[in-house]
């Protein structure tokens, strides 16, 4: 990073090579590798025939031309020598390929005329293939010089090679082609060196593998030729189309509809939403979504997250590796919580027995993060408070049970309950409908608890006697279930599914709750709510005062009963926010009441009114849940630990991504992150890091204006965070749960981020985690930590040392381990490749004449001997004339039948062939890519 500048353009521009970095040409330098093996792998078989015609000591021609060319007047030497007729000594006699006067004069000019174009189309591509391969090989060490950030001389030396590339090398390209293109306009013209009576010989030339393999190298040249010219013209126009843009692309957007610059970008997020929509063929929902209105909020703070005035050059290979570096260190953070999870689980158990000290009470209750986070605001203060839930606490057992009861009603309301619902018939209007199956006057003559009961979900003493499946942008699905094991009236809040909850969620603007306050008894001002959750808690509160359900149920009657029973909210995601909400409205009325919200979203409630709350409200955390850590301030630090990642990387971009995609063991993270970046102190002060200072002072104050301290948004009530180790598979993975403060400064680049959001995962995890508290005995007992481990793609691993990449004969594993195999493919393949098509590999020596019937004939030479291969043989005869002997290769006959030592001969020929190839091309290149 950035792009280099190779030329200057219009206006002050210059022409750059985006989306490509300096230290990207090793890409190319990969391109350049694919068409340098594509080229040579369709010239390596005519050097490799050639190679074979020098080898046998004879042109493979037979009757002295090539072997495209027609052959119907050759003789069958193989007939000739077996079993002699007058008729067949005939012909030979009579044949052009023995005669003395040999070729006619007009087919050996054929001949020679296509030596020229042959030779120089042979020549100048083996001299481009090798001076490519040389350039190559210079950009790509020139491209490993310095850091992404910290060039050392790296474009300098790039520029004269890309110059040269474009220049010398393309002239030579095309010189390549135009050689190519000569040599098939000279095979056309000269009959592809066949005689002139063969009238077939174009035809048959161009329908044999040879010029299918020239076709495929002069495409590949024509490909390569091509490219840099198109970039080049791209880049040329994208700078001339840049000439007097001052605008973005949504303030033009907003000119050409009509609209503010902040309604453009709301229609263009609207226009994403209805694709989702047609997508998912309308299951999804989305067709109640009023752009304009229900996605200002989401413009905006686009808007304002995208308005940086610092440009810093970032290309597509930095964002990949920041953050896949970004995801190693969260690892790296997630292993030592996983860590000091364990050894705090271990303290409790030991402080239970009385066993632990002071210090250790001490070190428990307030443990630190074990990683240097990044605070992006100045203005606040984090001081993250954990201490371990205790099994011989009442009060943290209770809240575990509950959040284990509770998080089943919490999974039931996404799906559960409408399907049982419809297949009882009891749900008008099918999943959006409602369900009521009482009216206010009735309750009084019939149980609640003859409503349709949950029986099948495993509540036997749990009824729902209410449902409003309704969803809307406004509307949030939910039901009212009567438990009489707990004696609670339980309202369960379904979480995002929908687009239209997607919007929802998207309208993350702070309002102030004076105006609902003064409604529903509670003194809201300066207190600040999710705009979207707030909006759908007033829908809920509003049907459950119509319905009069809630308040009739639990009115204090000394004839009801169910005046005793307390009033308990809860939700999942979307669910847990407004729950969470909700709750606080109906706090005054029924100050017994509880809400347990389960991975409610980060920006809920302003930070005094979720303090105010922590008496009642409750929310469950697993692991590294993203949807709790998506606050305002932690995607600006997650942006800033990303642009911060680049600057830190003190090891050229192929070795930071080399050693990414290497799989590194938990234990091993904090070394290797070590070796490839610098500490937060010790960051060299370069060009780019001065653009990240002073980007950061501007956000920070831009987002102090825009969102000040009071007004931004927090998780709600007091926090339980299931934080996990593990001891190997899924079935053994285990959870500690630690109370902790209400602020998650982190949001986690890993998949783990969204499995655990999952309420299977929540109500798989709370119910584990209570069952062994309840069981003291499964504690954790083992001391070490070897077995330790973090769910993640890449917690495999063994340990670390310097390789080369993507060098021949590497031995990474060894020498013996790589170099013999590979030796002995490479024979294997050499020694199939002249077997499979040489005719003198066994030699039968004859001292008279094939057959006593045979007499001589002018015109025809006394056979010496004949040679056998796997698919030809030759018949040698002197030629009296020039007094050397001849040796003419041929294939077997179709009447010819191999005996069996042929057959095993060509069957291992053939195996060594395919198992040697791919093994050397395996073998030959390290293994460490």
């Amino acid at each position: 990073m950035p792009a280099m500048k190779i030329a200057s353009c219009i206006n002050g521009r210059h022409l750059t090579t985006r989306p490509l970095a300096g230290d990207d040409f090793q890409i190319v330098c990969i391109l350049n590798g694919a068409f340098r093996i594509t080229t040579l792998l369709c010239a390596i078989p005519v050097w490799v025939l050639i190679f074979q015609v020098r080898l046998s000591g004879t042109e493979r021609m037979p009757g002295g031309q090539p072997f495209w060319c027609e052959s119907e007047e050759i003789p069958d030497l193989w007939a000739l020598y077996a079993s002699p007729s007058a008729e067949l000594q005939q012909n030979v006699s009579d044949s052009s390929f023995i005669d003395d006067d040999g070729l006619d004069d007009a087919t050996v000019h054929q001949l020679r005329s296509m030596v020229i174009p042959f030779s120089l189309y042979l020549t100048v591509s083996l001299l481009y293939n090798i001076l490519d391969i040389v350039l190559s090989l210079a950009i790509w060490n020139a491209a490993a010089i310095g850091t992404p950030v910290e060039p050392r001389g790296r474009d300098r030396a790039l520029v004269s090679m890309v110059w040269i590339k474009l220049t010398v090398l393309n002239l030579l390209l095309f010189t390549v082609l135009g050689s190519g293109i000569y040599l098939t306009y000279s095979g056309r013209v000269y009959n592809y060196g066949c005689s002139s009576r063969d009238k077939q010989a174009v035809l048959q030339y161009e329908s044999t593998i040879w010029y299918g393999l020239f076709s495929v190298s002069m495409a590949v040249y024509a490909v390569e030729l091509l490219l840099w010219p198109c970039t080049i013209m791209n880049q040329v126009g994208h700078a001339i189309a840049l000439q007097g843009r001052q605008t973005s692309l949504f303030r033009r957007l907003g000119r050409f509809l009509g609209d503010e610059e902040d309604t453009s970008c709301a229609q263009c997020i609207g226009c994403c939403i209805q694709c989702l929509r047609c997508l998912s063929c309308n299951r999804l929902g989305g067709g109640n979504i009023e752009a304009k209105h229900d996605l200002a909020d989401a413009a905006i703070a686009f808007m304002n997250f995208m308005n940086a005035e610092v440009n810093f050059g970032i290309v597509l290979s930095d964002i990949y590796i920041a953050f896949k570096l970004v995801d190693r260190k969260h690892r790296e953070m997630r292993y030592k919580l996983s860590k000091q999870a364990r050894k705090d689980k271990k303290q409790t158990e030991k402080c239970e027995k009385g066993e632990c000290g002071e210090e250790s009470n001490h070190s428990n209750t307030n443990t630190s993060s074990p990683i240097d986070d990044v605070n992006f605001s100045v203005n606040y203060a984090d001081i993250i408070n954990r201490r371990v839930l205790s099994e011989n606490d009442a009060t943290d057992m209770y809240l575990l049970r509950q959040g284990a009861r509770y998080s089943q009603y919490a999974q039931g309301v996404y799906k559960e309950y409408p399907r049982a619902l419809l297949q009882a018939g009891l749900l008008d209007g099918g999943w959006g409908g409602l369900y009521s199956p009482w009216k206010p006057g009735d309750r009084d003559k019939h149980s609640l608890l003859s409503t349709f009961r949950l029986t099948e979900f495993g509540f036997r003493s749990t009824a729902l006697i209410y449902a409003n499946f309704t969803n809307k942008v406004v509307a949030t699905p939910y039901c009212i279930l009567l438990d009489e094991m707990e004696r609670t009236l339980v309202v369960v809040i379904r979480g995002s599914v929908t687009l239209e909850d997607l919007v929802t969620d998207l309208q993350f603007t702070s309002i102030e709750l004076n105006r609902v306050g003064e409604r529903v008894g509670f003194d809201g001002r300066g207190k600040y709510g999710h705009r979207g959750m707030l909006t759908n808690s007033k829908w809920i509160y509003n049907d459950i005062h119509r319905q009069k359900i809630v308040f009739d149920i639990l009115r204090d009657d000394k004839n009801n009963p169910y005046r005793d029973y307390n009033l308990v909210i809860t939700g999942h995601s979307l669910g847990g926010g407004c729950a969470a909400i909700l709750a606080i409205m109906f706090k005054p009325r029924y100050p017994n009441l509880k809400c347990y919200a389960f991975c409610p979203p980060g920006c809920t409630v302003s930070m005094n009114l979720a303090t105010e709350c922590d008496d009642f409200v409750t929310s469950f955390v697993v692991g590294n849940d993203i949807i709790p850590r998506m606050r305002g301030e932690n995607i600006e630090t997650l942006r800033y630990d990303f642009l911060e990642t680049l600057a830190r990387i003190k090891v050229s971009k192929i070795a930071a991504f080399r050693d990414s995609r290497f799989p590194c063991r938990n234990k091993d993270l904090e070394v290797r992150n070590k070796r490839i970046l610098h500490a937060r102190n010790e960051i060299p002060v370069t060009e780019y890091y001065q653009k990240l200072v002073s980007f950061r002072v501007n956000r920070e104050n831009a987002f102090d204006r825009i969102s000040p301290v009071e007004t931004r948004l927090n998780i709600p009530g007091r926090v339980i965070h299931l934080i996990h180790f593990g001891v190997g598979d899924e079935s053994n993975n285990r959870y500690v749960p630690y109370y902790k403060s209400r602020m998650f400064r982190e949001i986690h680049v890993c998949l783990d981020s969204i499995q655990d959001h999952s309420i299977k995962t929540l109500s798989r995890v709370l119910p584990k985690v209570v069952y062994e508290y309840e069981n003291a005995s499964t504690a954790v007992s083992n001391d070490g930590d070897g077995n330790m481990s973090v769910q993640s793609e890449n917690s495999f691993g063994g340990d670390i040392s310097e390789e080369p990449w993507f060098v021949a004969f590497s031995f990474p594993r060894g020498i013996f381990a790589s170099l013999t195999p590979t030796l002995l493919a490479i024979a294997a393949v050499c020694f199939s490749v002249i077997g499979n098509n040489l005719c003198t590999l066994f030699e039968r020596r004859i001292a008279d004449m094939p057959s006593s019937n045979m007499s001589y004939q002018e015109g025809y030479e006394i056979i010496d001997g004949v040679s056998y291969g796997l698919y030809f043989y030759a018949v040698q005869y002197l030629d009296e004339a020039n007094e050397f002997h001849i040796t003419q290769c041929n294939p077997y006959p179709p009447h010819v039948v191999n005996d069996d030592y042929v057959k095993a001969a060509r069957a291992f020929s053939a195996a060594a062939l395919i198992i040697g190839f791919p093994i050397v091309l395996a073998l030959c290149l390290t293994s460490c890519m």
